[in-house]
């Protein structure tokens, strides 16, 4: 969550001449609600499997670089079906950071809005306490604080 995953996939699709793909984006524009409005009315649940779907059409796609969200690969087997179907980047962060990033985001996330600044800090060391075995099974991990393209692309290739 903020580690910069859509900024780095924009940004590393431009470089290769790729076409950049969101799946919260996606996920909008097929249902036409909001993630954040999605999560409100129909929770959690029902979005992770929908989330699913839509990662696994990116499947058919080429010449793409997918952004998922934060919780996307803790869920069913999608970290695996993309370590299957493609290069895996773990853009790390620490919590501090994500923590700092949340708090100017222009984007509410569903998971963290509405929560006070220590609430939030307590919330994100848990989260990522919990997802890091996920994000860890990535073939690759990149520092977000200071993402280098060249890099990215040097261990991809």
């Amino acid at each position: 969550m903020c580690s910069g995953k859509s900024s780095v996939s924009r940004r590393l699709a431009n470089r290769l001449g790729y076409d950049a793909l969101d799946t919260d984006d996606m996920f909008e524009e097929k249902y036409h609600i909001s993630v954040q409005d999605f999560f409100d009315k129909y929770g959690e649940e029902y979005f992770r499997k929908f989330e699913s779907e839509i990662l696994k059409k990116t499947g058919e796609m080429h010449n793409v670089v997918v952004s998922t969200g934060g919780g996307t690969p803790c869920f069913f087997d999608n970290m695996q079906w993309m370590n299957e179907n493609g290069v895996t980047v773990f853009v790390k962060i620490s919590p501090a950071t994500a923590v700092n990033r949340l708090l100017t985001a222009r984007r509410k996330r569903p998971l963290v809005n509405g929560k006070s600044e220590d609430e939030l800090k307590q919330y994100v060391e848990n989260h990522y306490d919990s997802r890091l075995q996920y994000y860890e099974q990535a073939m690759f991990t990149v520092k977000g604080e200071n993402v280098s393209l060249d890099e990215i692309i040097e261990k991809i290739s």
